[in-house]
């Protein structure tokens, strides 16, 4: 990783080919439910219980940090070449505009600012639609998962107007969506 302790990567190949780095986390909390029904027999006690595993495991990563303003940017392109689903070419911050199609939402192509990291993670990494997929790179632990992103809350409080308190919760598995090609 060249930069940043936790990566979040789009990896759509027309879209969101972003990668998103977060430097400063607060806590990393991982959910594994492996699922399991519990079938206790009439007239017998707690050893005698049949367990069954009906269902397939599920996780949850959850990621909090502080979003503060950065010396550097915290977005690049995803050009990973190790990133078969993204393809070659990087997606580039300067193609970000605004509504008027012209003006450029972050200057000099850097999203470093708190209040620019926010706008980054709400209007162009949002997940908006089914095809949309993830990884997340978790530093030195050597995770590196892939899903969608299934909740994001930010928060500002005035307390510490300056900075921002930031979630995410991280859902692993394989992304299926309808409107891929058969």
């Amino acid at each position: 990783m060249t930069q940043g302790v936790i990566e979040i990567r789009g990896l759509n190949p027309q879209y969101n080919r972003f990668r998103f780095f977060i430097n400063n986390f607060t806590s990393i909390e991982y959910n594994l439910d492996q699922v399991t029904d519990a079938m206790p027999l009439p007239q017998a006690n707690d050893e005698l219980n049949v367990l069954t595993k009906t269902a397939g495991n599920s996780m949850r990563i959850s990621v909090s940090w502080i979003i503060a303003d950065e010396d550097d940017t915290v977005v690049l392109g995803n050009s990973v070449l190790d990133d078969a689903l993204s393809g070659s070419t990087p997606a580039q911050i300067s193609d970000l505009v605004e509504a008027d199609e012209v003006t450029q939402k972050y200057l000099d192509g850097k999203v470093n600012s708190a209040d620019d990291q926010v706008r980054f993670l709400l209007e162009d990494f949002q997940n908006a639609g089914v095809e949309f997929r993830y990884a997340i790179i978790l530093g030195d632990t050597n995770i590196d998962k892939q899903g969608v992103i299934e909740r994001m809350q930010i928060r500002k409080t005035g307390a510490t107007p300056v900075t921002y308190q930031a979630s995410i919760t991280f859902l692993v598995g394989d992304v299926v969506a309808v409107t891929q090609p058969t």
